[in-house]
């Protein structure tokens, strides 16, 4: 089970770990923390002869006090705990969603001022659109299915991925040891914003800002057919898990008005497109040709993959 530790508790400064293994294991990177200069965002470490990607550094004031307020108001954990605990969650329902190893989070005067996650490293893992610039139409078709599928079971289980972007989704070859993700080829990240969303709201009424989110920055280099493959899986795996979706066209209206949205959200903030050109302004797929492809079954071309591998 997730473990909790405070490693140091001053009037000025409190170190908290969240590990999933062993919480010793960051005690010395936790340390090394208490004093931090700078750290990059990203950054390879090895932890008790794990090698691991770190993310996080300093937290900027204004963060610091919105998070701090949310802890004492709401009891909302720090960024860096709360997507430890999704990754957990993910992994637990069979998503193939990066392993974590810790989290680390330094409080000054009660408020967060340094944030750390660590998940094991994966090797050969690319970003979802370096890999399909890469890959055959046949591999294409099938790493948007399983996008699909993977997003159309979060949402049945009222899971809002809520940073559902190019950069959190890593392709590899399809996973074959046995465990969470046997099977699969996508890689979850980043998932601090979002969460188990039954406990707020009684209904899926946000679910389309993921997909919204997708769109936003996708609908650029994504082809037509990658579309078809992505709605059409989606749809299939919300019915097979108990909430299929109104129609496809409500669907489809629901994400345009949500990826307006994300465009009005990067044009009052650029910096959040990390250095990308502005998203194209229109996005119109052809739902007439969803729909028939639907009632001819398309969806069921791409059967979901297993959870385990055959037994022998």
């Amino acid at each position: 089970m997730t473990s909790t530790r405070l490693l140091k508790w001053t009037p000025l400064r409190r170190v908290r770990v969240v590990s999933e293994h062993n919480p010793s294991a960051l005690v010395g990177l936790a340390e090394r923390c208490c004093s931090l200069a700078p750290q990059p965002h990203h950054q390879a470490v090895t932890l008790d002869g794990i090698e691991g990607t770190l993310k996080g550094g300093p937290v900027s004031l204004r963060r610091s006090l919105q998070l701090g307020v949310r802890r004492w108001l709401l009891g909302a954990p720090a960024p860096c705990e709360a997507e430890s605990d999704h990754l957990i969650w993910m992994r637990k329902r069979l998503f193939r969603a990066a392993e974590p190893l810790g989290a680390v989070t330094i409080h000054r005067l009660g408020f967060p001022s340094s944030e750390l996650l660590v998940t094991r490293r994966v090797r050969g893992a690319l970003t979802l659109d370096d890999a399909v610039a890469a890959a055959t139409p046949a591999r294409r078709t099938h790493l948007f299915a399983e996008l699909g599928r993977e997003i159309g079971r979060m949402h049945a289980l009222r899971f809002l991925h809520a940073e559902l972007y190019p950069r959190n989704v890593l392709a590899t070859e399809p996973c074959n040891e046995p465990g969470p993700g046997f099977g699969r080829s996508l890689i979850w990240l980043g998932t601090a914003g979002g969460g188990p969303t039954a406990w707020r709201r009684g209904n899926l009424r946000r679910v389309e800002d993921d997909l919204g989110a997708w769109f936003s920055l996708a609908a650029d280099w994504m082809r037509t057919e990658d579309t078809d493959a992505l709605l059409l899986a989606y749809a299939a795996s919300r019915r097979e898990n108990g909430r299929p979706v109104a129609s496809l066209p409500g669907l489809v209206s629901s994400i345009q008005r949500s990826r307006r949205r994300a465009l009005a959200r990067f044009e009052r903030c650029p910096r959040d497109l990390g250095g990308a050109a502005f998203p194209i302004a229109g996005w119109d797929p052809d739902v007439g040709r969803l729909l028939r492809l639907w009632r001819r079954g398309a969806a069921l071309a791409h059967p979901p993959v297993v959870s385990r591998p055959p037994v022998v």
